[in-house]
């Protein structure tokens, strides 16, 4: 520990550790095992003092069943739409080559499947001195990056949900509702104004709403494991505009153009506070929610209605259907091996292969 209490990565050096194998195997068990009993008991002891403190008691809390009825019509109607997006990256010595997939379902059969191709090689100009051309590949303003790559799998998905064959339904996408990436500009890719368009449309349209599989907001979560199975609790500052606003090195001055740093303020105040921030549970994992305002109720009988169909997950199943058939229609396997096959028939499979991926298991 440092002078101020704080754990140091010497610290954590200093944590368990084995010089050999068999005192591993012998000890190891019995060691994980006492972690995780006293990790049970911890967190049944937190919940429990949780549902005593007034912060919790101040808390919206609410029922799913009121609307319930409603939402099974609604789903077994085909009046709503789940939507979920793949992505397969291959970077060869020119630059990546990526695989985006989308797809859309309801429970009447439709669907819609959109796939997209983008090549780095195709964005790089022609570089006459061989070194200089040699030396961008280094250059990572010449690269797509993981993010833009995201960005534009979740444009698409949301592009997806506005098909005008889904007009007349609630659309449900997995992940945050308005996704960091769609709210960042992307740099020198200058994409805040195309984004931002596309998630104001979807606010003023109030039918999207979204059901997110894993956060980094543990606090919601804890919450959420405190109320009971056929619950959902939000709160007046749980919204997605407040929620950013309050996110000081997001929101950095320094960090945006004068032009994009107004058009956010301006989103985040007349269009984000619209989306409401909810856990729901329905069995034993509660899950975070983004829905609009006007029919933030109604998202959350859907999300627990159709999650009733695989009670023990407590997930969504027409989002795990979407997930399903991005998977098959989409596979990364199928794309990697088209991508290596290529490069097979024109003699550069040894040289341009990753080496993990030639490795014997």
């Amino acid at each position: 520990m440092s002078a101020s209490g704080q754990p140091t990565f010497e610290s954590l050096l200093s944590q368990k550790q084995w010089t050999d194998y068999s005192t591993f195997i012998s000890e190891a068990p019995k060691l994980y095992a006492g972690e995780i009993a006293e990790h049970v008991a911890a967190e049944a002891e937190l919940i429990q003092k949780l549902k005593q403190h007034e912060l919790f008691k101040k808390l919206t809390i609410r029922e799913v069943a009121p609307n319930l009825e409603k939402a099974a019509g609604l789903l077994h109607g085909g009046k709503v739409v789940a939507i979920d997006g793949t992505r397969s990256s291959y970077r060869t010595y020119s630059g990546m080559r990526c695989q985006i997939g989308v797809v859309a379902v309801n429970y009447s059969g439709d669907q819609i499947k959109r796939s997209f191709f983008i090549s780095e090689a195709g964005f790089q100009k022609p570089v006459d001195d061989i070194i200089q051309a040699v030396a961008k590949r280094n250059t990572a303003e010449d690269q797509i990056s993981e993010m833009v790559v995201r960005a534009l799998m979740l444009y698409r998905e949301r592009e997806a949900g506005m098909d005008d064959r889904f007009k007349d339904s609630y659309v449900m996408f997995h992940g945050p509702l308005l996704p960091f990436e769609l709210m960042t500009g992307l740099g020198r890719w200058r994409a805040l104004d195309k984004t931002l368009d596309v998630l104001e449309r979807i606010i003023r349209e109030k039918r999207f709403f979204s059901v997110i599989s894993t956060t980094a907001y543990q606090d919601y979560l804890t919450f959420g494991r405190a109320i009971e199975r056929g619950q959902y609790l939000t709160a007046s500052h749980y919204t997605v505009g407040h929620h950013i606003a309050d996110n000081r090195d997001f929101m950095a001055r320094e960090k945006w153009r004068d032009e994009e740093f107004m058009r956010m303020q301006q989103f985040l105040r007349n269009y984000a506070e619209q989306i409401w921030i909810g856990v729901i549970r329905i069995s034993d994992r509660p899950y975070v929610f983004h829905a609009h305002k006007d029919n933030f109720d109604l998202a959350a009988a859907i999300i627990a209605r159709d999650a009733m169909h695989q009670r023990e997950k407590g997930f969504p199943l027409l989002i795990d259907y979407a997930d399903t058939l991005c998977s098959h229609y989409f596979s990364t396997g199928d794309f990697n091996n088209m991508m290596e096959f290529e490069l097979a028939r024109h003699g550069e499979f040894l040289s341009e292969v990753p080496e993990q991926r030639l490795r014997l298991k």
